[in-house]
């Protein structure tokens, strides 16, 4: 009679277990609703997603915009990307680069440590992403380094460290390569060095690094549009990462004509200030377990 009773749950425990799994299947299938433009662009013309688990949009503050997608990518793996739309004509909004302690010497510090000190009542710091690589004892960036009008740094650590993003003393941003650099250097309020350019005149760029992992991009186009991108990696059933060439399909299919790779592994971090609580949030999940100190970051100021 035991043996009846055990028979008859497993029985209904199998049951139970094959519902769940169709109903998961059945939801796992069921069109998604996306709330983005931006996530329907990248479905439609990336060519990094499967499918679209789920998005959201909403407004950080006026000019500011925020989309996260879970999707599942080409290869079949869980992903997640975090995406800011910076309408840098907006006459609030303000890109700045930000240091530790926000001072010009080598340092590191957290992203939303450099934010608070930034911060001032009518300065607020609304959003930010990690920028150049740097030397992890030092805080020394790899790239350029222009701080307040100041040329700081002009050298180049190795052939990876090939571009920059910058802020003009007009206030226009600016993305560029070594070249540009040496020929707009005495224009820049602000500059941070970059990796490899992935977007240049409208065109994904061929790469070599094939490596897969957390990645962090900047792009912009020429109605005044900016675009930084997180994409988490490093844990297999939240967010595997993505390769730089599809970091740069990512940037072109929101609107970038021209893109740059930035720091990425454990230093990509996507911070915002919440609309729904004065407070800083970072939104992605650093692979390190926790926010990691970096050289510098770039900071979306609202004035």
């Amino acid at each position: 009679m035991l043996n009846k009773y055990k028979m008859v749950w497993a029985m209904t425990l199998a049951y139970a277990l094959l519902i769940g799994c169709k109903k998961d299947e059945a939801a796992a299938q069921a069109p998604v609703t996306l709330k983005s433009p931006l996530t329907q662009r990248l479905l439609d013309s990336a060519g990094v997603m499967a499918q679209v688990f789920s998005d959201t949009l909403f407004e950080v503050s006026p000019g500011i915009k925020e989309t996260d997608i879970h999707y599942l990518s080409r290869e079949g793996y869980s992903m997640r990307a975090f995406i800011l739309e910076v309408d840098v004509n907006h006459p609030n909004i303000l890109l700045q680069a930000g240091t530790p302690y926000n001072a010009t010497a080598y340092a590191m510090q957290t992203v939303p440590d450099i934010a608070k000190y930034m911060e001032k009542p009518d300065y607020r710091v609304m959003a930010a992403v990690n920028a150049d690589f740097f030397n992890t004892s030092t805080g020394e960036p790899r790239g350029i380094y222009v701080k307040d009008g100041k040329v700081l740094k002009t050298t180049w650590a190795n052939a990876r460290s090939a571009t920059f993003i910058g802020v003009l003393k007009n206030g226009k941003p600016y993305i560029g390569d070594r070249d540009d650099f040496v020929a707009k250097q005495n224009d820049l309020e602000d500059a941070l060095g970059g990796g490899p350019m992935l977007v240049r005149n409208n065109q994904i760029l061929t790469q070599t690094d094939l490596s897969v992992e957390p990645r962090t991009g900047v792009g912009m186009n020429e109605q005044g549009k900016m675009y930084f991108i997180v994409v988490d990696g490093r844990s297999f059933y939240y967010s595997n990462g993505c390769t730089i060439t599809q970091l740069g399909q990512m940037l072109k299919a929101c609107g970038s004509t021209i893109a740059v790779n930035v720091d990425g592994g454990g230093s990509s971090t996507f911070m915002i200030k919440h609309p729904l609580a004065d407070v800083w949030q970072v939104r992605n999940r650093p692979s390190d377990g926790t926010n990691r100190a970096v050289g510098n970051a770039w900071m979306i100021i609202s004035r």
